[in-house]
Formats: C-alpha cells, sequence, structure tokens
C-alpha cells in the first residue's frame, strides 16, 4: 500500500500557482527578485544566441585555407563550425561560398537558401549577398528562369536602402 502511495503521489501534478501569491513593487520585480509577468513580456529577447568562439576560429581557418586554395580543409572546418553552431547564417553562406570555389552549383544554391532561412529578414547585407550567390549558381546551371528571379529579389533588397 505504501509502494502505491508513492508511485500515485509521484505521478501527481502541482497545483497551479496563484499569481497572486507573491507581492509586486511598482518597478516590475516581485518580491522574490524575478521580473513580472509584465516586465518579461518587454524585455527584448535576443535574436540569436552568439556564436561560440570555437565555432567563429574554425570559421576563420576555412577562410584562411580557401584563400590559399585549400577548399577540402575549408569544408572540413566548416562542417564542424556549423556542427557547434547550426543556427549561424554566416557559416552557412560561407559553406555555400566553398561549394561554389568547388563548382558544386546546386549545393551552393541551397546552403545560400538555407542562410537565407536562418538568417530571417534582419540581415539585408547577408540576403543580398546569399541572393547574389543563388544568381550565379543559377547561371552556372543554365537556369535562366531562376536567374531572373533571383535578380528581382536582388532588386528588391537594393531598393529597399534605408
Amino acid at each position: 500500500m505504501v509502494a502505491l502511495t508513492l508511485v500515485l503521489g509521484a505521478c501527481a501534478t502541482p497545483a497551479p500557482r496563484d499569481s497572486g501569491s507573491v507581492e509586486r513593487d511598482d518597478e516590475g520585480v516581485a518580491e522574490d527578485g524575478s521580473p513580472t509577468r509584465d516586465e518579461a513580456e518587454r524585455a527584448p529577447e535576443p535574436e540569436h544566441e552568439p556564436t561560440p568562439a570555437a565555432a567563429l576560429n574554425l570559421a576563420q581557418q576555412a577562410e584562411s585555407a580557401r584563400e590559399a586554395g585549400d577548399t577540402a580543409r575549408a569544408e572540413q572546418r566548416l562542417e564542424r563550425a556549423l556542427r557547434i553552431a547550426p543556427r549561424d547564417a554566416q557559416l552557412w553562406h560561407q559553406m555555400a561560398v566553398i561549394r561554389m570555389d568547388q563548382e558544386r552549383y546546386e549545393q551552393a544554391e541551397r546552403l545560400a537558401s538555407r542562410s537565407l532561412q536562418v538568417a530571417g529578414s534582419g540581415d539585408r547585407e547577408l540576403a543580398l549577398k546569399n541572393w547574389r550567390l543563388i544568381l550565379a549558381a543559377r547561371e552556372a546551371q543554365g537556369d535562366t528562369a531562376g536567374a531572373e528571379e533571383a535578380r528581382e529579389e536582388i532588386r528588391r533588397l537594393e531598393s529597399d536602402v534605408v
């Protein structure tokens, strides 16, 4: 009977906290030091977490290898960097550039598209770089309709200059 009581007790969910149980002061902080719900909702959240230093170091090594003409080494370094920081749009773009250097145009286009997806709408400069790379990749593949679509996207982004 004791075992049954312990098992059932472990499965029970705690009662919901009464939001009025902790008194709040006028500055958006509860007595226990936590922000009030209104204050927490107003606090800006970072768009993306900062890229770890290890990934940035690998990206720099990749760029050095690329400049030296060693695209295989650059590719290896960037693959490691992307495993560390898969939400870094710049790393995806950098890998797309390497694929262009390797004349792997379809992959370059896909990686630039991935960079656009990860970056969202907040980085116009990176979006322009990605669309220019997509344009070059499509032209290299003989995709005239796709290249025209990329040109239109570039024009749109360039006309949004603030």
